[in-house]
């Protein structure tokens, strides 16, 4: 069962069937069932590999996007002409991290929405809490646009390989990858990191391992492990919005005054305050913030460089987190590792695809707005899945070519 939510101020596309419509997120079912004689047959074939960098590459360019799209789940679709304020507030209505943006004039879709645009609009237009913010309340999502200058949709097609979805994921540096039908032009789904990583866990132990999966991080070397941005509980919201923004980083682990890890505070937490309607005061601190988390918190996840790249691997999706903070013996924050750099170094990296765009290890950079390559002309679908576990934003960060020692 596939559900759209199309969401207007035109009171002639707009879906007049209230909360009714909205599909039950526990009955989104998330993947087909795999048999086990699939995938002994694929781990199979996967043993006649004689490079096992190979392996996982094998894997994602033998498996199409429409593999991921689930069986049923539903779309959150935005008209240009909506108001910004309410975009938002239907994001965590349907709790959601992201949508497509319908143009009803030109009949296509141009972009997405993301959590990112609504903190670019709160650090552009916060002064302080006497001082309310009419762009938010007045613009429509089109005005917003054009003052961000944005970019056409980068999408992809069902028939097209996961190695091709990872890649342009990564080389464009977004999270969110619309799979777009091309002969309606629908929106079927929106890939993401987590949901790549989490289908090849389904395989996970059929398929032959790479030896690497059993080197430490020391030795990998993977993610982001110097000029980390940080935060302290003290730290207000409005400050943090600015890291978000200049530092292009999506989370900001919290610390004390020694360096060690107390808390988190991610980008997509910004949108509680959207949910508790509280944006029009940014002047509180992280702390405070974080005591009106939702049941979306995923918690503090964390790892050491000590441990196996295997191990980072299944926490990392147990956990159904974005990021990983490295810590040391002392629990003081030495780095992150993102869903992005696990798949840049099992994907990427053994094709020499990484490029300029991969190869670094640093913070400060991240994603650049949900659209920036191929346009999809397109009209709204009747019926289409939606991404039921959306990717929070994590940096797009760098993985190492170093192998471990003995390789």
């Amino acid at each position: 069962m596939l559900r759209l939510h199309y969401f207007s101020d035109n009171p002639a596309l707009a879906d007049g069937e209230g909360e009714e419509s909205v599909y039950s997120i526990e009955l989104i079912k998330e993947f087909e069932e795999v048999g086990r004689a699939w995938k002994v047959f694929y781990a199979e074939w996967c043993l006649k590999e004689e490079d096992e960098s190979q392996i996982f590459v094998k894997f994602f360019k033998f498996h199409k996007c429409y593999d991921l799209i689930p069986t049923s789940a539903k779309l959150v679709v935005f008209d240009t002409q909506l108001l910004v304020k309410k975009a938002f507030f239907a994001l965590v209505y349907n709790g959601v991290r992201a949508a497509p943006l319908w143009d009803s004039q030109r009949q296509k879709f141009i972009g997405m929405l993301t959590i990112t645009d609504f903190i670019k609009i709160l650090q552009m237009y916060y002064t302080s809490p006497n001082v309310a913010m009419e762009e938010l309340e007045e613009h429509r999502l089109e005005t917003w646009r054009q003052v961000l200058k944005g970019s056409s949709l980068v999408s992809i097609g069902p028939d097209s390989s996961l190695y091709d979805a990872i890649r342009i994921l990564i080389s464009n540096r977004i999270h969110r990858l619309p799979v777009i039908d091309p002969d309606t032009g629908n929106v079927l789904y929106i890939l993401t990191h987590k949901r790549i990583l989490r289908f090849l866990f389904l395989y996970i132990n059929e398929l032959p391992k790479p030896s690497y999966l059993q080197c430490k991080l020391r030795e990998l070397q993977i993610g982001t492990l110097n000029d980390i941005e940080t935060a302290t509980e003290e730290t207000s919201i409005i400050d943090a919005l600015k890291k978000f923004v200049n530092r292009r980083v999506s989370a900001l682990p919290l610390v004390d005054a020694e360096g060690r890890l107390k808390d988190i505070y991610a980008k997509f937490d910004v949108i509680n305050l959207a949910a508790e309607k509280t944006y029009n005061n940014l002047d509180v601190s992280l702390k405070q913030a974080n005591e009106h988390r939702n049941e979306w918190f995923e918690g503090v996840q964390k790892c050491t460089l000590d441990e196996t790249l295997y191990e980072v691997m299944e926490r990392i999706v147990r956990a159904e987190v974005h990021r990983l903070v490295v810590v040391n013996e002392e629990d003081k924050v030495v780095g992150i590792i993102s869903l992005s750099d696990l798949l840049m170094y099992l994907v990427l990296r053994p094709t020499g695809e990484c490029g300029g765009t991969s190869l670094r290890n640093e913070h400060s950079i991240e994603e650049q707005d949900e659209g920036a390559a191929k346009e999809a002309p397109a009209a709204p679908a009747q019926d289409a899945p939606e991404d039921s576990d959306p990717a929070l934003d994590e940096p797009d960060l760098a993985a190492s070519d170093t192998e471990c020692q003995d390789q």
